[in-house]
């Protein structure tokens, strides 16, 4: 380190006039701790092998009104070690080192540091070269004629001006790019909103079309049943016009399970619908609509049976739609068969698939091919949507097979005409390193990425407020996403869309947080950390996707 304002020819350690300590050029040479420039001051790199030309250059920087500091690096080699250990304000180098000759030197040194301004010395006197020097990052070349003249010092100070200015517009145009960039998502999100607006009002039309379709029957025969007892047609209350009550009833109850296949279309299509996947008992689920479907099995004269597996394990489910979706199969299967017909509802553990199986088979009249074949068709098509003209499909039938990709499975479907039917979902097998990919299977155009964000709450709080977070963060979960609990702390949001950039959903879900915690009850308010761990290109190989997912779950 050689301070400009010192005697450069000296071979023992001097004082400058400020009284600061600077080494002989013999001793500066890469070997000692850099240290900083003075306030004020620049910090220049001078890479020459030649002692000579550095001397010069030093003894020409020595005047000024503005300190210089220089460093000695005989290589390339050097040079680099020394920039990164420090930063400097100018570069100075010659063209031939003994490591490096020619633009090779200006593009290494580039390279390692594209925020410095680097000047060549150069002793040829051609345009050519001297084009090509600058096109390889330098901002300018002094031949050494006049390097030892006081323009080495003007051209130092201009080069950091100039680099100063360069700097500042770098940093500008980074900014404009971000606000490009946020600007251009906000208006995919307004185009995004737009869509879901069109949606809604295309559910508003086909809320009339389902309604006159599917509540039209069971009022039909509500009517005319009521109208049987009005007219005296059965005479006084016997067992006969009990049976009719009894059927009125239960087509009443179709009515409220119409109207809720209805207000579910309309979430499902608008994206409105919660979702909330958990570890569930299969056992109890079918247990809470064992006494409906029992009651329907027995008014039409069908005997109804109810396997499982004692062994099964927990699923990784919404409850709640399991039992809707498991509603609708039995209803279904039980209004195909004949007098003293058989329905079998049953329940599974595949363990080379890692997940839970649940059908119902029925003896009924079955599918004919042709409709089959259809009905597997609709069920394996992604976005599944439902026609309100489609009467092949039907609503509940629909709503069923959305429940079923909610729950990250498919609905499938085995009929030989007048054999019967078997109709069955798969769920995760709760814990399952396959819930991921099965989700992942899941996401189709237009969205082209996938998104990876963590959630994680302090180590120190209560029980309490870890049930609070996880609450919470189910709650700021979209149907289309999956949330992952790692830990009591720590959860993991898998999200799809149409950006690489996470700011969007980052930003999101930081408003929500921040308007739930500050609506809760409890003090303080939970502190949960948000983070974005990985984005993954659509077409990018699902296993490629999940390997990297487990390995990040398992470093977390």
């Amino acid at each position: 380190m050689i301070d400009s304002n010192s005697h450069p020819f000296s071979h023992r350690p001097l004082r400058d006039s400020a009284g600061s300590i600077f080494a002989s050029p013999k001793t500066a040479i890469a070997q000692e701790t850099p240290v900083e420039c003075p306030d004020g001051g620049l910090s220049v790199l001078v890479v020459e092998d030649n002692d000579v030309d550095f001397m010069q250059v030093a003894k020409n920087l020595r005047y000024g009104t503005r300190r210089i500091v220089l460093s000695h690096a005989t290589s390339l080699g050097a040079a680099l070690q020394e920039l990164g250990l420090r930063r400097f304000d100018v570069i100075l180098t010659d063209l031939s080192l003994p490591d490096s000759s020619g633009l090779e030197t200006v593009k290494r040194l580039r390279a390692q540091c594209d925020d410095v301004p680097i000047l060549v010395l150069t002793g040829l006197d051609d345009e050519t070269v001297e084009r090509e020097i600058l096109q390889a990052g330098a901002q300018d070349f002094l031949p050494k004629g006049l390097a030892g003249s006081s323009w080495t010092r003007k051209a130092i100070e201009h080069a950091v001006e100039r680099q100063h200015t360069v700097n500042e517009m770098h940093r500008v145009t980074e900014a404009l790019q971000t606000s490009h960039r946020l600007l251009r998502e906000q208006s995919e999100m307004r185009k995004q909103d737009n869509q879901k607006l069109e949606r809604l009002h295309q559910t508003a039309h086909e809320f009339l079309a389902k309604a006159s379709h599917d509540i039209r029957n069971p009022l039909t025969v509500i009517k005319e049943h009521i109208s049987i007892v009005r007219e005296g047609l059965a005479g006084r209350i016997n067992y006969e016009q009990a049976e009719m009550l009894e059927k009125a009833l239960i087509r009443a109850d179709d009515v409220n399970t119409k109207l809720d296949d209805l207000l579910d279309s309309s979430k499902l299509d608008s994206g409105l619908l919660d979702i909330c996947r958990q570890p569930s008992h299969v056992g109890e689920l079918i247990d809470s609509v064992r006494t409906t479907l029992a009651q329907r099995a027995a008014m039409r004269n069908v005997e109804l049976e109810i396997q499982a597996d004692v062994d099964v394990p927990l699923a990784y489910c919404d409850g709640q739609k399991v039992c809707r979706v498991l509603i609708c199969l039995a209803v279904n299967a039980i209004n195909a068969c004949r007098d003293s017909g058989h329905v079998r509802i049953w329940v599974r553990h595949d363990e080379s698939e890692q997940q839970i199986r649940i059908g119902v088979t029925d003896d009924g009249i079955g599918i004919a091919a042709e409709q089959r074949d259809q009905l597997a068709a609709r069920f394996a098509r992604p976005g599944l949507t439902t026609d309100p003209d489609d009467k092949f499909l039907g609503l509940g039938l629909s709503i069923a097979a959305r429940f079923c990709r909610l729950n990250l499975g498919r609905l499938h479907i085995e009929s030989e005409p007048d054999l019967g039917s078997i109709f069955w979902f798969g769920l995760p097998v709760a814990g399952s390193v396959q819930i991921f990919p099965r989700w992942l299977e899941m996401q189709s155009a237009p969205m082209k990425y996938v998104q990876l964000i963590s959630f994680h709450l302090n180590e120190s709080c209560t029980p309490a407020e870890k049930r609070d977070g996880e609450l919470l963060l189910t709650y700021l979960t979209e149907n289309d996403e999956l949330l992952i609990q790692a830990s009591d702390s720590q959860w993991w949001l898998a999200t799809s869309s149409i950006s690489r950039s996470t700011d969007t959903r980052l930003k999101k879900a930081t408003d929500e947080i921040a308007r739930l915690t500050k609506a809760r009850a409890a003090n303080p308010a939970l502190d949960i950390g948000i983070q974005p761990r990985a984005v993954w290109s659509l077409e990018t190989p699902t296993a490629e996707i999940d390997q990297e997912y487990q390995r990040l779950v398992q470093h977390a």
